[in-house]
């Protein structure tokens, strides 16, 4: 699964042909469409295996040990490291599927908005640990998820590792500092 993932990472669904995806997976197209269906159905499996693997990394910083300001420090650190070796120069797979598909796509926009969800559910956690309340933990989150997306959009773009610097540390301004 995972080259087929980066097949539609780096090219995108509607530029991929089921030819890049036979390459990619090594199997004959008739293997293929035997165990998937069509190229819907291994673009919906390839974006699960994202955000079962890239996002999930994600959320298990949220969910490690230390403040929320170190949390959300290390989620800004990772685009920033990833700007700075190119990795994002096919972009987030999952905002490249926001753009690109979920318009149009109700099992696309429905696994986006679910991984959106559960990282929201984690930010919110390590900010409510701090003594934080729900609603202003929530809020908090929204921002921190949109500033967090945004910079995965413009690192696509070729945004400076250092403006995405900045936005983490505006987001960190936010966040309570941990007493005692």
């Amino acid at each position: 699964m995972e080259s087929l993932m980066k097949v539609f990472w780096d090219k995108g669904y509607e530029a991929t042909t089921m030819q890049d995806l036979v390459k990619a997976s090594g199997l004959l197209k008739g293997s293929l469409y035997g165990a998937f269906g069509d190229k819907q159905t291994i673009y919906l499996t390839a974006l699960k295996h994202y955000n079962l693997t890239r996002m999930h990394a994600q959320i298990e910083i949220l969910n490690a040990e230390g403040s929320v300001r170190q949390k959300i420090s290390r989620l800004f650190d990772n685009v920033i490291e990833a700007t700075k070796r190119g990795v994002f120069a096919g972009g987030c797979l999952l905002c490249n599927a926001s753009l690109e598909k979920a318009v149009t796509d109700k099992l696309v926009k429905n696994e986006i908005k679910t991984t959106i969800r559960r990282l929201k559910v984690a930010i919110v956690d390590a900010v409510k640990k701090e003594g934080v309340n729900e609603d202003q933990a929530a809020s908090l989150a929204a921002f921190i998820i949109s500033a967090y997306f945004g910079t995965r959009v413009l690192a696509k773009a070729g945004a400076p590792a250092a403006m995405i610097g900045e936005t983490r540390d505006h987001c960190l301004q936010l966040l309570p500092r941990r007493q005692g």
